[in-house]
């Protein structure tokens, strides 16, 4: 069945129900179903519901599939309901985080007057009306990463949210305008950090989660999955770089105002050290920025340029670092982070 519609990318639609054809559909080729962002109710055996966001950046493919594959499986009968809101179809169609005359899809829940933050603040409504026992948002990296959870408080319930993905959890308050913080105002939210897109490990990760979340109830949810030890980690600081700055990484540097090491990704939840070279610098106009979590500039605290090198001043912990020059530009180079020991 081919869907009549009115594509509107900045408003949100609401589906009676979720069209068979999205099963068998990639991301690349939503825009045949759905005119844009669109949220369902796919009932379950039970209730309350989970929420889950997925394709918020067009590119971050994983929980589309995960939700494919579950609803595969389950007959499109889960076993608790979900409301699930699929976000970007448009940068997804052009298989980019987002296109250059929109905001990033993951930054709009924290008010504002535009089209896309009034689609935002539509979907907390309509999440917080069904009252969801949990919230999970789906990403991928660009970058070498582990799998992750990301909390943004440090409440029991979320904590052991985010323990049943992942021993390595990273706390954040920063960026403020993500939907995860948006959520967690609503019920636990945790955001799932699952690799590089479409990657099948990625995939089945996060589909044995969403699994665990569909299946349990709420007391063995929140409690503590067996595990005594995590790896929480806070991120302090987000490393810019000029809009106009050309970007290489290597050896193939001709031209470039910086230089990244190959390996660069390769540093992410990695203790660096004091004096570690990032890379050379060839214009000053260029140099990277450390903004920490209140936007003051904090550059001389973790970089330095040493004979045209940038080294770190201290040791640290990066995360999200990525080879990815269009995501660079958009988002960032990536984040600095510490250790951050929870209370018992």
């Amino acid at each position: 069945m081919e869907y009549q519609m009115t594509k509107s990318p900045h408003r949100l639609h609401y589906l009676e129900q979720l069209p068979c054809e999205i099963l068998s559909t990639s991301p690349g080729e939503l825009g045949r179903i759905l005119p844009g962002p669109s949220i369902v109710y796919i009932e379950g055996e039970r209730t309350p519901p989970l929420f889950v966001s997925v394709l918020l950046h067009g590119n971050e493919v994983t929980g589309f599939l995960a939700i494919q594959q579950l609803l595969r499986q389950a007959d499109m009968k889960p076993p608790r309901s979900i409301l699930l809101f699929i976000g970007n179809i448009r940068a997804a169609e052009a298989d980019v985080r987002a296109l250059d005359d929109e905001e990033d899809f993951n930054r709009i829940w924290n008010g504002g007057k535009g089209k896309q933050a009034r689609m935002a603040a539509e979907v907390l409504r309509a999440v917080a009306a069904r009252k969801p026992l949990a919230c999970v948002d789906i990403h991928n990296n660009t970058g070498t990463n582990p799998h992750y959870a990301c909390i943004n408080t440090t409440q029991a319930a979320t904590v052991n949210l985010a323990a049943r993905f992942s021993d390595t959890i990273v706390y954040f308050t920063e960026p403020h305008e993500v939907i995860s913080i948006a959520c967690s105002r609503i019920a636990p939210s945790v955001t799932l950090e699952c690799g590089i897109s479409g990657e099948s490990s990625g995939t089945e990760h996060a589909l044995q989660y969403l699994v665990q979340c569909l299946e349990a109830d709420e007391t063995t949810l929140f409690s503590p999955p067996g595990k005594a030890h995590h790896d929480v980690f806070h991120t302090v600081g987000r490393i810019t770089v000029p809009d106009h700055a050309e970007l290489a990484f290597g050896t193939e540097c001709i031209d470039a105002d910086i230089c990244f090491r190959s390996d660069f990704d390769l540093l992410n939840f990695t203790r660096v050290a004091s004096g570690t070279m990032l890379g050379t610098l060839r214009s000053y106009e260029s140099c990277p920025k450390v903004l920490d979590n209140g936007e003051n500039d904090v550059t001389k605290t973790y970089l330095d340029v040493v004979d045209d090198e940038i080294r770190t001043t201290r040791h640290f912990i990066p995360a999200m670092f990525t080879l990815d020059k269009r995501v660079i530009h958009q988002d960032c180079l990536g984040y600095v982070m510490e250790p951050y020991p929870l209370k018992t």
